[in-house]
């Protein structure tokens, strides 16, 4: 079922809640990556990423623009995107509606447990919430990338490229799209299915500041063959944070993994992954906690 809340600017945010016939007491938001598509067309989710926490309600939202009734593309960079989505989508955007919904949900007081997960740009979001919601009790994210969004998308241009001097032509000119980006007033934009605003804020956050403020347990989980993030990247940007002392953020690599969990024979590992998680996760939720619940 379709539930909906409203934003400030009047345009309602989709979501659905996936109950269980028995009572329980956590849920589990899981976030999509960076497509244009109904989260409930992302069959990954509802077949394999529930299986994280089984016994949770699934919470899903869906991206500004974007309902049920949205067209399944695997394209990024398809044209038929609605134009609210490709005016509107952002991590900011995605982040205050996903505050708002959580508000609305927390108001009948059945959870007492909260669980995140998300991957690729969901990644960078599920992180971008647990730094400002002090109600989480665990995040999982994965594949999210490195420090700076640039960083990735250069190391991604590389990875595709055969011929180094094609590719290095390739990357100064996303560098320079990306500087214009930053320094422009927002104008009207459709680079890989993203608007304006979603660039600029991709290009501007900075990961290792985001992971600096979250406090709650989280688990950073990076594929070692993935060609659309840096797993470099990543790795230094795990290593700075152990030096300054963050214990509450875990680290795995999984070396012969790429970005959508699958090893060099293209063996789709996910389930293995998912129950690390699983067994990640019931080692943090051991203790009964009440944060979630505003009873």
């Amino acid at each position: 079922m379709t539930r909906i809340v409203s934003r400030d600017d009047g345009s309602f945010i989709s979501y659905y809640l996936v109950q269980h016939t028995h009572d329980t007491d956590t849920l589990l938001l899981i976030l999509q990556g960076s497509d244009c598509n109904s989260v409930l067309k992302i069959a990954s989710i509802l077949t394999e990423y529930k299986n994280v926490w089984p016994e949770a309600d699934l919470l899903l939202i869906e991206k500004y623009g974007i309902t049920r009734k949205s067209k399944y593309s695997p394209d990024p960079a398809r044209k038929d995107c609605p134009a609210q989505y490709l005016e509107k989508d952002n991590p900011a955007q995605r982040v205050a509606d996903i505050k708002v919904v959580l508000d609305s949900v927390r108001k009948y007081g059945q959870y007492k447990k909260l669980i995140i997960l998300g991957g690729s740009e969901g990644a960078v979001i599920a992180n971008l919430v647990s730094a400002e919601v002090d109600y989480i009790d665990a995040t999982i994210s994965f594949n999210g990338g490195g420090r700076w969004f640039i960083d990735d998308v250069s190391y991604s241009i590389a990875a595709e490229h055969k011929n180094p001097e094609a590719a290095r032509k390739e990357i100064d000119g996303f560098k320079g799209f990306a500087e214009h980006v930053l320094n422009s007033k927002p104008f009207e934009l459709d680079v890989s299915g993203h608007g304006y605003h979603w660039w600029q804020q991709m290009l501007s956050i900075d990961q290792l500041d985001t992971l600096k403020k979250v406090k709650s347990p989280l688990l950073i989980i990076q594929g070692g063959r993935d060609t659309s993030v840096s797993p470099q990247k990543t790795d230094e940007m795990m290593q700075r944070l152990k030096e300054l002392g963050k214990s509450n953020i875990e680290y795995r690599r999984y070396e012969a993994l790429d970005h959508g969990l699958k090893n060099s024979d293209g063996r789709n590992l996910r389930k293995e992954v998912i129950s690390d998680m699983n067994l990640w996760l019931q080692s943090k939720l051991d203790n009964p906690t009440n944060k979630f619940s505003d009873n």
